[in-house]
């Protein structure tokens, strides 16, 4: 049984398809708010909550050799997996650490960056803090977090499941994964200066990054059952249903919003 507050996705490598395409989904349009944030070769940045690296490949690119990056990441697993996969980008480097305690030099960051990091901890406030200790003065933080209960399909299906599984789960796991309709407020009250905020919502009517629904309904299956949201039987028939969903391109898959911040320290 798993505890609440726990990361309920799969990791490492078996979490590696669906990040894949959740990074082909909501990827660029992350280096198109780096780019806006102020990003620039020979940076120092810290990736908290990097998963299996792909937004930290990014990073690292945008800084180029001449800096840094530091990825964070409480599972061993993803940890792991980043590691082998970037193990030719010798300015970059892997943790495994929480991003809430990272240990890290306090001030020692031209940026900070994460990605669906906030929504699975139970005080994400401990993590903004973590995050504003480790920039320099006028440092610039980066942030993107989504709700997902906004995800939806057209015309209405089986998809929104997704939503309501994970607005279900939220409350019985002691996290909140509609946190990114509250992100600008959560940011400001971290004394983060000025924040700017855009949102990104993709939406596919075809193609593989429509199975990132039933990809992660699938993972989180026995989250899903353990809290009593629905039952194995019930799953087994709704992932099936989200897979013919997936290939049915008259179906148009909308994705989580995702609520994109960048701020400097003060």
């Amino acid at each position: 049984m798993r505890d609440k507050g726990s990361y309920v996705l799969a990791t490492g490598d078996a979490a590696a398809h669906r990040l894949n395409l959740l990074h082909r989904t909501y990827g660029p349009a992350g280096r198109e708010l780096l780019l806006r944030a102020g990003i620039q070769p020979g940076m120092r940045v810290a990736d908290l909550g990097c998963g299996v690296g792909k937004m930290t490949q990014l990073l690292a690119e945008l800084v180029g050799p001449g800096g840094e990056v530091i990825g964070v990441d409480f599972s061993p697993e993803q940890v792991e997996h980043a590691r082998t996969s970037l193990s030719d980008l010798t300015h970059v480097r892997f943790l495994e650490t929480s991003a809430t305690d990272t240990k890290l030099e306090r001030e020692s960051f031209d940026l900070v960056y994460s990605r669906f990091l906030l929504i699975h901890l139970k005080d994400p406030n401990v993590a903004l803090r973590e995050m504003y200790d480790l920039l320099k003065p006028e440092g610039i933080f980066v942030c993107e977090d989504g709700d997902l209960t906004s995800a939806d399909s057209e015309p209405s299906s089986k998809l929104k499941e997704f939503s309501n599984l994970f607005g279900g789960l939220g409350p019985c796991w002691g996290v909140d994964y509609s946190l990114g309709r509250r992100l600008m407020h959560l940011v400001m009250d971290a004394n983060f200066k000025d924040p700017e905020i855009t949102f990104n919502q993709p939406v596919f009517a075809r193609g593989e990054n429509k199975r990132l629904f039933d990809l992660s309904v699938a993972e989180a299956g026995p989250s899903f059952i353990q809290a009593g949201l629905i039952t194995e039987t019930e799953l087994e028939e709704l992932l099936i249903e989200m897979r013919r969903l997936a290939d049915d391109e008259s179906v148009v898959a909308i994705f989580p919003r995702m609520t994109q911040i960048w701020a400097r320290k003060t």
